[in-house]
């Protein structure tokens, strides 16, 4: 089998050269599509199909910088991955690319709980049938807490439990070292009523 040629950092210096050379042209270049045959993913500890899904893209879509660009905003609004390298892997005998994603991962790790501890285990069961990105160590990132909290009222609203959502605090210890993450279950307030005498 040929060996894939990486055209990451080719292409960024056809683009730069061509940019100087030709106004108008770079710009072309870039927003050429191309046909994803598939997608790899690299360097992180989440699930390289919860990745996938995240970046909206599936085999042999059509995409650009742009829309991977995009597609890579979509998997560090998580708060779980702090940045997204890409580039693509071509071969000769092959008509599309490989989409190539190298993730670098939030951290550090929290471990997480969810209260009160009745709730716990079937939140994270249902957390989890949600997508195996919900694993039970979190960044403390506020788009982390964001995410997962979110999720849990999701998952809360699938047991018919409306009213229901998650407040997610950050707990240290006495020195001021982060410890732990809590997903406290708490109630909307329900909706005062109007004084049937001051109408």
């Amino acid at each position: 089998m040929p060996q894939p040629r990486r055209i990451c950092s080719l292409l960024t210096f056809l683009l730069t050269t061509q940019l100087c050379a030709v106004p108008g042209r770079a710009q072309q270049a870039a927003d050429k599509l191309m046909d994803v045959e598939s997608i790899q993913v690299k360097g992180t500890r989440l699930p390289a199909q919860s990745i996938i899904r995240l970046t909206g893209i599936k085999p042999h879509d059509k995409v650009n910088n742009l829309i991977v660009n995009t597609a890579c905003q979509r998997i560090t609004a998580t708060g779980l991955v702090k940045n997204v390298d890409y580039g693509y892997d071509a071969y000769s005998d092959r008509p599309g690319v490989v989409l190539v994603l190298t993730i670098t991962d939030e951290a550090p790790l929290l471990p997480a709980t969810i209260k009160p501890d009745a709730d716990s285990e079937k939140l994270w069961s249902a957390l989890k049938a949600r997508d195996p990105i919900f694993t039970r160590d979190i960044p403390p990132t506020e788009q982390a807490l964001d995410f997962y909290a979110g999720n849990i009222e999701k998952c809360l609203q699938s047991l018919g439990r409306n009213n229901e959502y998650a407040k997610a605090d950050v707990v240290a210890d006495p020195s001021g070292k982060l410890t732990t993450i809590v997903f406290s279950i708490r109630q909307y307030k329900a909706l005062a009523r109007p004084n049937s005498a001051t109408r």
